[in-house]
């Protein structure tokens, strides 16, 4: 069973939008926009997420298609994930603005 690594930065950037409106569905070329990964990385991430059933999906109903676009699969947090999504981000290390500065091998700051 695939695992999830909630301090992933790419993982991090899906769960942010997801946990941001856990009632709305996502379909996956919205969460490519919005977080600016591939489509590759998207749907893996998410593929991982339904695994260990953080997330739920399903498809658009069949009348859509008259839209003029083929079907597509929505996805969103469960009960159970979005409390270990919002634990997961609750509890990541945060990146200063400036981010991270080296400090020389031996040094203390």
């Amino acid at each position: 069973m695939p695992t999830v690594v909630p301090d992933h930065p790419r993982m991090q950037r899906v769960l942010t939008v997801l946990v941001a409106d856990p009632a709305r569905r996502h379909h996956g070329a919205e969460l490519v926009a919005e977080i600016n990964l591939s489509f590759g990385t998207v749907y893996a991430l998410l593929a991982r997420l339904e695994a260990v059933r953080w997330v739920d999906s399903g498809w658009e109903s069949p009348t859509s298609t008259e839209q003029g676009w083929p079907r597509r699969r929505y996805y969103r947090l469960t009960p159970d994930g979005l409390t270990l999504a919002r634990g997961a981000l609750a509890s990541r290390t945060t990146v200063p603005a400036g981010g991270y500065r080296l400090r020389p091998a031996g040094g203390v700051t």
